[in-house]
Protein backbone atom coordinates (compact mmCIF):
# COMPACT_ATOMS: atom_id res chain seq x y z
CA UNK A 1 0.00 0.00 0.00
CA UNK A 2 1.33 3.40 -0.96
CA UNK A 3 1.75 5.33 2.32
CA UNK A 4 1.48 8.74 0.67
CA UNK A 5 -1.63 9.97 -1.09
CA UNK A 6 -2.14 13.47 -2.41
CA UNK A 7 -5.64 14.88 -2.85
CA UNK A 8 -5.40 17.59 -5.48
CA UNK A 9 -7.59 20.00 -7.35
CA UNK A 10 -6.69 22.06 -10.37
CA UNK A 11 -4.72 25.11 -9.33
CA UNK A 12 -2.21 27.53 -10.75
CA UNK A 13 -1.27 28.83 -7.32
CA UNK A 14 2.41 29.59 -6.81
CA UNK A 15 4.34 28.09 -3.88
CA UNK A 16 3.25 28.98 -0.36
CA UNK A 17 4.07 32.61 0.52
CA UNK A 18 4.27 31.93 4.23
CA UNK A 19 8.04 31.49 4.28
CA UNK A 20 10.29 29.86 6.85
CA UNK A 21 9.01 31.96 9.76
CA UNK A 22 5.73 30.07 10.04
CA UNK A 23 7.48 26.75 9.77
CA UNK A 24 9.67 27.64 12.69
CA UNK A 25 6.70 28.49 14.90
CA UNK A 26 6.04 25.94 17.61
CA UNK A 27 3.48 25.57 20.34
CA UNK A 28 5.81 27.33 22.78
CA UNK A 29 7.36 30.36 21.12
CA UNK A 30 10.66 31.20 22.81
CA UNK A 31 10.48 34.92 23.38
CA UNK A 32 10.27 37.79 25.89
CA UNK A 33 6.95 39.36 26.86
CA UNK A 34 6.51 43.12 26.56
CA UNK A 35 5.05 45.45 29.21
CA UNK A 36 1.88 46.12 27.23
CA UNK A 37 1.16 42.39 27.09
CA UNK A 38 1.39 42.15 30.88
CA UNK A 39 -1.66 44.43 31.17
CA UNK A 40 -3.49 42.28 28.64
CA UNK A 41 -2.54 39.20 30.64
CA UNK A 42 -4.11 40.60 33.81
CA UNK A 43 -7.36 41.23 31.95
CA UNK A 44 -7.68 37.83 30.33
CA UNK A 45 -6.67 35.94 33.48
CA UNK A 46 -9.51 37.58 35.38
CA UNK A 47 -11.90 36.39 32.67
CA UNK A 48 -10.91 32.80 33.39
CA UNK A 49 -12.91 33.00 36.64
CA UNK A 50 -16.15 33.14 34.65
CA UNK A 51 -16.33 29.40 33.94
CA UNK A 52 -18.86 27.58 36.09
CA UNK A 53 -17.34 24.72 38.13
CA UNK A 54 -18.05 21.21 36.90
CA UNK A 55 -17.80 18.45 39.47
CA UNK A 56 -14.83 16.18 38.81
CA UNK A 57 -13.70 18.09 35.72
CA UNK A 58 -10.13 18.31 36.97
CA UNK A 59 -9.54 14.56 36.61
CA UNK A 60 -8.27 13.29 33.23
CA UNK A 61 -10.94 10.59 32.92
CA UNK A 62 -13.84 12.96 33.44
CA UNK A 63 -12.24 15.78 31.42
CA UNK A 64 -12.07 13.38 28.47
CA UNK A 65 -15.89 13.19 28.49
CA UNK A 66 -16.44 16.94 28.61
CA UNK A 67 -16.55 19.59 25.93
CA UNK A 68 -14.24 22.55 26.49
CA UNK A 69 -13.23 25.87 25.01
CA UNK A 70 -10.41 28.22 25.99
CA UNK A 71 -8.53 31.13 24.48
CA UNK A 72 -4.76 31.20 24.93
CA UNK A 73 -2.64 34.33 24.48
CA UNK A 74 0.95 33.30 23.71
CA UNK A 75 3.31 36.25 24.03
CA UNK A 76 6.94 36.87 23.29
CA UNK A 77 9.39 38.76 21.10
CA UNK A 78 7.62 37.32 18.05
CA UNK A 79 4.52 39.19 19.13
CA UNK A 80 1.18 37.95 20.37
CA UNK A 81 -0.51 34.76 19.16
CA UNK A 82 -4.15 34.17 19.98
CA UNK A 83 -5.26 30.55 19.93
CA UNK A 84 -8.83 29.37 20.32
CA UNK A 85 -9.17 25.69 21.20
CA UNK A 86 -12.19 23.41 21.48
CA UNK A 87 -12.35 19.79 22.55
CA UNK A 88 -14.93 17.03 22.64
CA UNK A 89 -13.58 14.07 24.53
CA UNK A 90 -10.19 13.34 22.93
CA UNK A 91 -10.92 15.42 19.82
CA UNK A 92 -9.52 18.90 19.37
CA UNK A 93 -9.88 21.86 17.05
CA UNK A 94 -7.49 24.80 17.41
CA UNK A 95 -7.27 27.97 15.34
CA UNK A 96 -4.24 30.26 15.26
CA UNK A 97 -3.53 33.35 13.15
CA UNK A 98 0.11 33.37 12.01
CA UNK A 99 1.40 36.02 9.64
CA UNK A 100 -2.13 36.74 8.47
CA UNK A 101 -2.79 33.06 7.72
CA UNK A 102 -5.52 31.25 9.69
CA UNK A 103 -4.04 27.87 10.64
CA UNK A 104 -6.47 25.21 11.84
CA UNK A 105 -5.39 22.00 13.57
CA UNK A 106 -7.82 19.09 13.88
CA UNK A 107 -7.10 16.01 15.97
CA UNK A 108 -9.73 13.30 15.71
CA UNK A 109 -9.14 9.60 16.15
CA UNK A 110 -6.01 8.49 14.33
CA UNK A 111 -5.69 11.60 12.14
CA UNK A 112 -3.80 14.84 12.72
CA UNK A 113 -4.90 17.45 10.16
CA UNK A 114 -3.43 20.94 9.78
CA UNK A 115 -4.44 23.34 7.04
CA UNK A 116 -4.23 26.95 5.95
CA UNK A 117 -7.72 28.26 5.19
CA UNK A 118 -6.34 31.01 2.92
CA UNK A 119 -4.31 28.65 0.76
CA UNK A 120 -6.85 25.82 0.96
CA UNK A 121 -4.12 23.26 1.57
CA UNK A 122 -2.55 21.28 4.37
CA UNK A 123 -1.53 17.84 5.64
CA UNK A 124 -3.34 14.84 7.06
CA UNK A 125 -1.05 12.54 9.04
CA UNK A 126 -1.77 9.27 10.80
CA UNK A 127 -0.96 9.75 14.49
CA UNK A 128 1.69 7.71 16.27
CA UNK A 129 0.53 4.75 18.37
CA UNK A 130 2.00 6.47 21.46
CA UNK A 131 -0.12 9.57 20.89
CA UNK A 132 -3.26 7.47 20.49
CA UNK A 133 -2.49 5.50 23.67
CA UNK A 134 -2.01 8.72 25.63
CA UNK A 135 -5.45 10.08 24.72
CA UNK A 136 -7.13 8.15 27.52
CA UNK A 137 -4.67 9.39 30.15
CA UNK A 138 -4.35 12.95 28.82
CA UNK A 139 -8.03 13.82 29.07
CA UNK A 140 -8.68 17.29 27.66
CA UNK A 141 -6.13 17.71 24.83
CA UNK A 142 -5.11 21.24 25.86
CA UNK A 143 -4.58 23.17 29.08
CA UNK A 144 -2.88 20.27 30.88
CA UNK A 145 0.26 22.13 31.92
CA UNK A 146 -0.21 21.47 35.64
CA UNK A 147 -0.50 17.72 35.12
CA UNK A 148 2.64 17.78 32.96
CA UNK A 149 4.55 19.84 35.53
CA UNK A 150 3.64 17.46 38.36
CA UNK A 151 4.69 14.48 36.24
CA UNK A 152 8.08 16.15 35.79
CA UNK A 153 8.57 16.47 39.54
CA UNK A 154 7.22 20.00 39.92
CA UNK A 155 6.20 21.24 43.35
CA UNK A 156 3.65 23.59 44.82
CA UNK A 157 5.22 26.94 45.71
CA UNK A 158 2.43 28.92 47.37
CA UNK A 159 -1.21 29.94 47.41
CA UNK A 160 -1.69 33.54 46.35
CA UNK A 161 -3.92 36.06 44.64
CA UNK A 162 -3.03 36.26 40.98
CA UNK A 163 -4.65 39.00 38.87
CA UNK A 164 -7.57 39.05 41.28
CA UNK A 165 -8.02 35.28 41.33
CA UNK A 166 -7.39 32.82 44.19
CA UNK A 167 -4.61 30.76 42.66
CA UNK A 168 -1.76 28.36 43.36
CA UNK A 169 1.73 28.65 41.91
CA UNK A 170 3.59 25.48 40.87
CA UNK A 171 7.20 25.32 39.63
CA UNK A 172 9.67 22.89 38.10
CA UNK A 173 13.30 23.67 37.29
CA UNK A 174 16.17 21.86 35.62
CA UNK A 175 19.45 22.74 33.94
CA UNK A 176 17.72 23.93 30.78
CA UNK A 177 14.66 25.81 31.91
CA UNK A 178 12.32 26.98 34.64
CA UNK A 179 8.58 26.48 34.22
CA UNK A 180 5.89 28.02 36.39
CA UNK A 181 2.15 27.39 36.25
CA UNK A 182 -0.52 29.44 38.00
CA UNK A 183 -3.80 27.54 38.37
CA UNK A 184 -7.17 28.51 39.72
CA UNK A 185 -7.56 27.21 43.27
CA UNK A 186 -11.24 26.28 43.14
CA UNK A 187 -12.67 23.35 41.21
CA UNK A 188 -12.31 22.72 38.36
CA UNK A 189 -8.60 23.48 38.60
CA UNK A 190 -7.67 25.31 35.38
CA UNK A 191 -4.43 26.95 34.23
CA UNK A 192 -4.39 30.73 34.31
CA UNK A 193 -0.83 31.45 33.22
CA UNK A 194 2.23 29.45 32.17
CA UNK A 195 5.75 30.89 31.97
CA UNK A 196 8.74 29.01 30.60
CA UNK A 197 12.22 30.52 30.94
CA UNK A 198 14.85 29.05 28.63
CA UNK A 199 18.31 29.33 30.20
CA UNK A 200 20.27 29.02 26.98
CA UNK A 201 18.51 31.92 25.26
CA UNK A 202 17.60 33.82 28.46
CA UNK A 203 14.11 34.24 27.01
CA UNK A 204 10.65 33.64 28.40
CA UNK A 205 7.43 32.56 26.75
CA UNK A 206 4.14 33.26 28.49
CA UNK A 207 0.73 31.69 27.91
CA UNK A 208 -2.35 33.34 29.44
CA UNK A 209 -5.64 31.45 29.39
CA UNK A 210 -9.08 33.07 29.27
CA UNK A 211 -12.69 32.38 28.30
CA UNK A 212 -12.77 28.89 29.80
CA UNK A 213 -16.12 27.19 29.16
CA UNK A 214 -17.25 23.59 29.49
CA UNK A 215 -20.36 21.59 28.79
CA UNK A 216 -21.04 23.45 25.54
CA UNK A 217 -22.79 21.84 22.58
CA UNK A 218 -20.30 21.06 19.79
CA UNK A 219 -21.36 19.02 16.72
CA UNK A 220 -19.04 16.22 15.58
CA UNK A 221 -18.68 17.85 12.16
CA UNK A 222 -16.86 20.78 13.83
CA UNK A 223 -13.82 18.48 14.04
CA UNK A 224 -13.83 17.54 10.35
CA UNK A 225 -11.86 19.41 7.64
CA UNK A 226 -13.98 21.32 5.12
CA UNK A 227 -14.51 19.99 1.63
CA UNK A 228 -12.27 21.19 -1.18
CA UNK A 229 -8.95 21.21 0.65
CA UNK A 230 -5.75 19.94 -0.92
CA UNK A 231 -4.46 17.57 1.76
CA UNK A 232 -1.17 15.73 1.57
CA UNK A 233 -1.99 12.42 3.27
CA UNK A 234 0.76 10.39 4.91
CA UNK A 235 0.99 7.52 7.33
CA UNK A 236 3.17 8.12 10.38
CA UNK A 237 6.34 6.43 9.15
CA UNK A 238 6.14 8.21 5.81
CA UNK A 239 5.80 11.53 7.61
CA UNK A 240 8.88 10.84 9.76
CA UNK A 241 10.89 9.93 6.66
CA UNK A 242 9.75 13.04 4.80
CA UNK A 243 10.25 15.41 7.75
CA UNK A 244 13.83 14.23 8.17
CA UNK A 245 14.56 15.88 4.82
CA UNK A 246 12.83 19.19 5.58
CA UNK A 247 9.43 20.79 6.24
CA UNK A 248 6.47 18.70 5.08
CA UNK A 249 3.70 20.69 3.45
CA UNK A 250 3.02 24.40 3.85
CA UNK A 251 1.65 24.44 7.43
CA UNK A 252 3.46 23.95 10.76
CA UNK A 253 2.92 21.15 13.24
CA UNK A 254 1.89 23.23 16.25
CA UNK A 255 0.97 20.33 18.55
CA UNK A 256 3.72 17.72 18.20
CA UNK A 257 2.59 15.96 21.40
CA UNK A 258 -0.77 15.12 19.81
CA UNK A 259 0.97 13.77 16.71
CA UNK A 260 3.93 11.92 18.25
CA UNK A 261 3.02 11.54 21.91
CA UNK A 262 5.07 12.76 24.85
CA UNK A 263 5.18 16.19 26.56
CA UNK A 264 3.59 19.22 24.91
CA UNK A 265 6.78 21.25 24.47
Amino acid sequence: MNPIRVITRSSTRSPSPIGPGIRCWRRSARALIGCGLVLLAATVIAQAEEVAPTEGAETPASAARETWHASAFVSGAMGLRVIDSWSKGFWMRAQTLIGGHPITTLVRGDRYVAYDALLGEGVSIRRAPQALAEDATRGRPFGQELEELIAEGGEKVEDLRFAGVDATLWRVTDSGRRREVWVRRRSPVLPLRVETFDRASAQTVAIDYANWADGIEIPDAFFDPPAGLELLELDYDAYLEASAKGPVGSVPILYPDLLHGGPSR
